[in-house]
């Protein structure tokens, strides 16, 4: 049984049978891979192999620092690694995309991946939007991560996966990053009885916390502590934005991973419901945007060609930092005040 005491569904039959047909699995997830989307991939790998089967999972650029901890033997390969060889695609028959199901998610993998004809199996959690994979899939996006997702498949499957020390490492590691130790909206008592199972079969409490938001740099600190200095709160205090050029990314020697978890520190603030951080990247900006949960966020996403959760999404923008910061913020202001009223 699942912690919420009932099957899934039905949730899992078209990936199930997916799994069935194919042998040879190559797993990947989006670009800029999280806490979620990664350690699935090596999780659902190691299960794929207990099987019997092939899998390898591939990374858009090198892995980040947090999976290290997680991937003893250092399984993830890069873009670069994945493609070095000649008739790549040959050493698979599947494509499974976790934590994504649209190909210009998975960055410098996707065109690869879809002109290499492999099929592909998605699961998700994220809203679906045209231009997704059409294959088989599951998708739930009530399930706090792909994590709690998997978790639920394998526990349909026997549960015998749950005796792998590290694939309860992985999915206890991925419940904890997508909810941001449990704080956030997408938090529910499903989500806490798996981190109960989890704990209670062996996974370490506390671990997740210190491999996500206690491994910064020094470096890293003064950066967001420079970055907070000049936060900008506008719309009465509701709405809190800040923005990270590629020089001062350069000149505080901080690796971009490390910026990811920024974003959460304007939700101590008392008046905010929507934060937003842009970050320069070589002629696009990277927006993120959170909600506290009282203002959904995703359709001002994708008006910028993004997507992502209700309360949690970004894009991917083509222009000048100080141009496209200066035009979402006018669209979440809008989005704002139709939603809350005037400030």
């Amino acid at each position: 049984m699942t912690p919420e005491g009932g099957a899934a569904g039905g949730r899992f039959e078209a990936i199930r049978a997916f799994i069935g047909a194919h042998e040879r699995f190559l797993l990947v997830t989006h670009m800029g891979p999280d806490g979620d989307g990664l350690l699935s991939c090596i999780a659902f790998a190691r299960y794929l192999e207990s099987l019997g089967k092939k899998a390898t999972v591939a990374a858009e650029g090198p892995p980040p620092s947090f999976v290290f901890p997680y991937d003893p033997e250092g399984t993830v390969r890069t873009h670069t690694e994945l493609l070095a060889a000649p008739g790549w695609a040959e050493r698979f028959d599947a494509v499974l995309a976790l934590d994504t199901g649209k190909p210009s998610r998975l960055g410098k993998l996707g065109v690869p991946v879809v002109e290499s004809g492999l099929p592909v199996g998605v699961i998700d959690h994220h809203i679906p939007e045209e231009g997704d994979f059409d294959g088989p899939s599951a998708i739930d996006k009530r399930a706090a991560s792909v994590g709690e997702m998997l978790a639920d498949f394998l526990d349909e499957e026997g549960g015998a996966a749950f005796g792998d020390p590290l694939i309860l490492r992985l999915l206890f590691a991925t419940i904890v990053y997508d909810t941001g130790q449990f704080r956030f909206s997408n938090t529910t008592e499903k989500t806490l009885r798996w981190a109960a199972r989890f704990v209670e079969l062996g996974a370490s409490p506390t671990e997740p916390f210190g491999v996500f938001w206690e491994s910064n740099s020094p470096s890293s600190v003064k950066l967001q502590g420079h970055l907070m200095s000049r936060l900008h709160l506008e719309c009465g205090g509701r709405l809190a934005w800040f923005s990270l050029s590629k020089a001062e990314l350069e000149r505080f020697g901080v690796r971009r991973e490390e910026t990811e978890e920024y974003i959460t520190f304007p939700r101590s603030i008392s008046t905010v419901e929507i934060i937003a951080f842009f970050s320069e990247l070589d002629g696009r900006v990277r927006v993120s945007l959170r909600s506290k949960g009282r203002v959904e966020i995703h359709d001002v996403a994708q008006r910028f060609g993004g997507g992502g959760h209700a309360f949690a999404s970004g894009a991917r923008v083509a222009g000048g930092l100080d141009e496209i910061t200066a035009t979402v913020i006018a669209a979440l202001t809008e989005k704002l005040r139709a939603s809350l009223g005037p400030d």
